[in-house]
């Protein structure tokens, strides 16, 4: 019983990996973790999501190239948005739809 048991349990939590996101608020005083559900599958699990924050948003002139893959991905992965992220609409496109 215990094989059939592993080799059942590999491919569900591989392919919920591939589905599953979380990220980490980063609010003062209530810190989680938020997993969701990705739009499309990725072996990356661990998002950032910039605008659950008490800080003011950064307009997209200050944010480096880091923090520029990081909404990419995030507005990709958990909203489903495409973007380049090259002008401050697309920035706020993305900020508006976060949940």
């Amino acid at each position: 019983m215990w094989p059939f048991v592993c080799a059942n349990s590999i491919p569900f939590s591989y392919s919920s990996s591939l589905t599953t996101g979380v990220y980490k608020t980063r609010f003062a005083e209530d810190n989680r973790l938020v997993f969701f559900i990705k739009q499309q599958p990725s072996f990356q699990v661990a998002f950032v999501n910039p605008f659950a924050t008490d800080a003011d948003s950064k307009p997209l002139s200050r944010l480096s190239a880091q923090e520029r893959q990081e909404v990419i991905d995030y507005c990709r992965y958990r909203l489903g948005i495409e973007t380049e992220l090259k002008t401050q609409d697309e920035l706020d496109n993305c900020e508006g739809a976060s949940p």
